[in-house]
């Protein structure tokens, strides 16, 4: 029998839940694909999106665009969640990114939207809002049932990408 995300099983199994977690940034763009259900949480795609600081905008954002379209096509998830942007020293650097947001917020419609600025990401992963990046990523990685081959391979950016798709079940409301 094959059941949907989101439907109760049977055996009384709570029902799964799809996160969309998304870091991200125009010149890499972590994403992930997070399936909860209950207290367990598996990580059913993780990747970082790369593009040319030479090209010109449109392209970057559409090669962003293509990808997070084609990810939410596949896995249909239920909430979308990314980092919002956090004051930043290089004022260039911080539109790029703001412009990813934007995208992403407008890849979710239809979708429950959360956003999760970088300390509190940090504090509900670590319990600590200044954890450092290794610490963050072992902690994920303790979090969620993953192929270990498969999360050696993980940059940062995937790595943050699974943190805040977990912040959006951690935030509550999702698993029901």
């Amino acid at each position: 029998m094959i059941h949907r995300v989101g439907e109760r099983r049977a055996s009384g199994e709570p029902p799964a839940v799809r996160v969309l977690g998304v870091d991200p940034g125009l010149s890499a763009t972590g994403y992930a694909v997070v399936e909860g259900r209950g207290r367990a949480f598996a990580v059913l795609e993780a990747g970082t999106i790369r593009t040319e600081p030479g090209t010109v905008l449109p392209e970057r954002l559409g090669q962003i665009h293509d990808v997070l379209a084609h990810t939410i096509a596949a896995y249909h998830p239920q909430a979308v969640a990314v980092e919002e942007v956090f004051l930043a020293r290089n004022a260039p650097s911080a539109m790029g990114t703001a412009e990813v947001i934007g995208l992403v917020k407008f890849l979710a419609r239809g979708r429950e939207l959360r956003a999760f600025p970088p300390r509190q990401v940090k504090k509900w992963i670590c319990g600590n809002g200044s954890a450092p990046k290794e610490q963050m990523l072992a902690m994920v990685k303790a979090l969620v049932s993953a192929d270990g081959a498969k999360m050696a391979k993980w940059s940062d950016h995937a790595g943050d990408a699974v943190a805040i798709a977990l912040c959006a079940f951690f935030d509550g409301g999702l698993l029901r």
